[in-house]
């Protein structure tokens, strides 16, 4: 598969469950990077919400093979089934069609 996609995932984490929510994700972001078609991704937490986990991710597939493929992975799949009870509002997934990239130059 030829096409790049990126995306924002949005994950509003209940505070109860801050850090069953970060470990479990990490555990998932360890098995995603090794798939064939993973490029990158990029896990921060939202400064206005500190339970909230905002990832970055480009993958070398179509948005929909990503949908229907990784996201039901089985190393994802007790975390997927997790997620109601660690989210206090259902999970955003945001693709994005990239326009231009800027990087720093080489010095």
């Amino acid at each position: 598969m030829s096409e790049n996609i990126a995306f924002i995932v949005h994950l509003p984490g209940k505070p109860e469950h801050r850090d069953e929510l970060e470990s479990s994700l990490l555990e998932v972001l360890e098995q995603m990077a090794k798939e064939p078609d993973f490029v990158n991704t990029y896990l921060h937490r939202s400064v206005e919400d500190p339970d909230t986990l905002v990832l970055y991710e480009t993958w070398a597939c179509s948005p929909a093979y990503f949908q229907t493929h990784h996201l039901s992975r089985p190393y994802r799949q007790v975390y997927e089934q997790a997620l109601p009870r660690l989210l206090k509002r259902e999970r955003t997934l945001e693709f994005l069609k990239p326009l231009r990239a800027f990087e720093k130059p080489a010095a």
